[in-house]
């Protein structure tokens, strides 16, 4: 289950913190925090508003209040309105809370919880945001990655992981696979995941989670729009700001997040591996052509052998092979493949009339041959780029 209130009264580094009101709301989950301080004097303005979301921890200093303190209880009775998870306030200012903040938290249960001034507010952010992390990747763990990969899931299943994660997901959700092939990447994956928790905007609206030297990256939003996830993604890709040498962002399309999360991964994953089977970035699902169908069938004995029928003969003959392999990425344009192979176009009608010798298949035609052949060695690239 994602984390409650309970749950982070009770990690060693805030020992220190006591509830002192609203015990009957300490099952309330926790997926954030906010900050409300001198800024934040009146919440008069709604951009003052704005920036606190249901299930949000809110820290304060209660400084806004040192010279009115009633702001306290209307303070409190706004947080409990949008449904924030706590409201621990720190007791450099008020030792004790008015009365009437202690009865209405009691009365709607509404924890708030104090801490002293020996506690600062960067230990509790760090301790409370690492437990979300860890929490999210339990459930985002690697081998669940995989049984959502294989579509090895119920559908309670994948309801359950879509409720317990920390990102409160809203009506539509897509899956970006993010991986980079040098090595300022991979050294720098662990940061990638743990600064990530700490930009409030992007928490509200995205989550990360390791993967195979890579980043999952789940994308939320309210409308069904390829462009309300491309203003997210860029966002979050402006804050990891990985290196682009090498690097592969891989989007599936967009989704129902209770009914079909194992598929926006499966989607986003197998747009990555055929973006590597043929070195190159399709960016999204939806333009991965043959490999939807290849992807998912490519260990398959009936594909192995379909593959290993064309292909092994002439994988000893590197012009041979290095023919139909440019054939196929060129989509069988000859003249696209001569120019990648650098020699004259009547030289690969050449060398493909030999191949068909070489592999019996002389009754085909060049176009029924372009298929098989084109299929063959997309197994292949499949299999050499696991």
């Amino acid at each position: 289950m994602a984390l409650t209130v309970k749950d982070i009264l009770q990690l060693d580094g805030l020992s220190k913190m006591r509830l002192i009101a609203g015990e009957g709301g300490l099952d309330r989950y926790v997926v954030s925090l906010g900050i409300a301080d001198n800024e934040f004097s009146s919440f008069a303005d709604q951009s003052e508003r704005n920036v606190f979301e249901a299930d949000m921890i809110i820290l304060s200093t209660l400084l806004f209040s040192k010279e009115e303190p009633g702001l306290i209880l209307s303070t409190t009775k706004f947080l409990c309105e949008i449904g924030a998870a706590a409201f621990a306030c720190k007791t450099t200012i008020f030792e004790k809370l008015p009365q009437e903040v202690i009865d209405f938290a009691n009365a709607h249960d509404f924890p708030i919880i104090q801490y002293d001034a020996d506690l600062y507010m960067e230990s509790i952010i760090f301790e409370i945001l690492d437990a979300v992390r860890k929490e999210d990747d339990n459930f985002f763990s690697e081998e669940n990655l995989d049984q959502m990969i294989a579509g090895n899931l119920t559908k309670t299943q994948i309801y359950s992981l879509s409720k317990n994660i920390s990102l409160k997901l809203k009506e539509y959700v897509m899956a970006v696979y993010i991986k980079g092939e040098d090595e300022d990447f991979q050294l720098n994956l662990e940061r990638y995941s743990k600064v990530f928790y700490l930009n409030r905007n992007l928490n509200t609206k995205a989550l990360v989670c390791k993967y195979k030297n890579g980043l999952f990256a789940l994308l939320t939003a309210r409308q069904k729009k390829k462009q309300s996830f491309a203003i997210i993604l860029r966002e979050l890709m402006e804050f990891l700001s990985p290196s682009k040498e090498g690097l592969y962002v891989s989007c599936s399309r967009i989704h129902d997040p209770y009914k079909e999360l194992d598929q926006c991964i499966r989607e986003s994953y197998y747009t990555h591996i055929a973006s590597k089977a043929e070195e190159k970035s399709f960016g999204s699902y939806d333009k991965i052509g043959a490999y939807q169908l290849l992807v998912p069938l490519a260990d398959t004995e009936a594909m192995k052998d379909f593959m290993t029928s064309l292909i092994d003969p002439i994988r000893e003959k590197p012009e041979f092979f290095e023919t139909i392999r440019q054939l196929a990425l060129n989509e069988g344009d000859i003249f696209r493949t001569a120019s990648s192979l650098q020699c004259h176009h009547n030289t690969i009608r050449y060398r493909i009339s030999k191949i068909k010798q070489f592999l019996f298949c002389e009754e085909m035609s060049d176009q029924e041959f372009y298929v098989n052949i084109s299929l063959a060695v997309r197994l292949y690239m499949l299999n050499e780029n696991k």
